[in-house]
């Protein structure tokens, strides 16, 4: 939980009375251009800023006032790792179980199911200085789950992986959020936010513009759905007819290709074919257009314009 939570650097106002919860078991994009105030947000929630106002809560820690109580709980993955490039994998994971006072027979288990569940089974016994960088984010998002937390916090975790790693990483997070964990996602690739976040919280300009379910920040940015027809003739009787529909709003047409937008954020493409064969029109593709993450986010950092 974070509350009325407020940062300044000097004159700069970075964070203004900022707040957010975020439940048991989702899986919540942070998102914001940048400068938005996104990484005062997470150095903050991980102690590594005392805000000048607000407090946040981790797993029910305050991590201003204890720090290593509340870090238990919380893995990390930041955007950048700098991983040390002299040990292997496998080392790395040790060294950092040992941090967090695992016997060796648990960092041993521990270690072998992380690398296969980050997809570095057969490079857990190499040097990190031979990992490309997205293997460098696998192994990253691997030591920030070597203390099984009930909290994952990562900014821009898939930057740099391949679509197949990204695919990968997607399913993972939608596993871990079943088993109960809280992940926490800060990035900039809004179509893998739309697919796996449960919720939404947006920043701009230091002030959260929206925080909900998905699905209610899709819905209060956007104004309609829009169906693009292409047909080997557009007459004016089709034109006609499908303006006075009750659920059209309007129709706009360009060569042989048709623009209905919708009153209803419905999928009416059967109703529209029907309406287009009834006057003898010839379909050759018929295509919804729903919102997006991207067009919710776009309108929204533009307060709803």
């Amino acid at each position: 939980m974070v509350s009325n939570l407020t940062k300044y650097y000097g004159n700069f106002k970075a964070l203004d009375s900022v707040s957010f919860a975020v439940g048991k078991g989702w899986i919540y994009g942070y998102l914001g251009p940048n400068g938005a105030g996104k990484t005062t947000t997470i150095r903050t929630m991980l102690g590594l800023l005392k805000p000048d106002q607000g407090e946040v809560q981790i797993a029910s820690v305050n991590p201003t006032k204890d720090p290593v109580q509340a870090l238990q709980s919380v893995g990390y993955a930041p955007e950048l790792p700098t991983l040390q490039t002299f040990f292997t994998g496998m080392q790395l994971l040790d060294f950092m179980g040992r941090m967090f006072g695992l016997n060796a027979r648990d960092r041993k288990e521990g270690i072998k199911q992380l690398l296969n569940l980050v997809g570095l089974k057969e490079w857990g016994d190499k040097k990190i200085g031979k990992y490309s960088k997205g293997m460098v984010q696998r192994l990253s998002v691997a030591l920030a789950l070597i203390n099984d937390p009930t909290v994952l916090i990562m900014d821009e975790p898939t930057i740099g992986m391949d679509p197949e790693a990204t695919a990968h990483f997607r399913n993972l997070f939608t596993t871990l959020s079943k088993q109960g964990k809280t992940v926490f996602i800060s990035s900039h690739l809004l179509d893998e936010v739309q697919r796996i976040c449960t919720h939404v919280g947006m920043i701009n300009k230091g002030r959260m513009v929206f925080d909900g379910p998905i699905t209610q920040v899709l819905e209060a940015f956007t104004q309609q759905w829009v169906i693009e027809a292409e047909l080997k003739e557009v007459t004016k009787t089709i034109v006609s007819a499908l303006k006075k529909l009750d659920y059209v709003q309007d129709v706009k047409t360009e060569g042989n290709k048709l623009r209905i937008e919708l009153k209803e954020k419905k999928d009416l493409r059967g109703e529209i074919s029907s309406e287009i064969f009834k006057r003898k029109g010839v379909l050759l593709s018929l295509n919804l257009h729903k919102i997006t993450l991207e067009d919710a986010y776009l309108r929204a950092l533009k307060g709803g314009q």
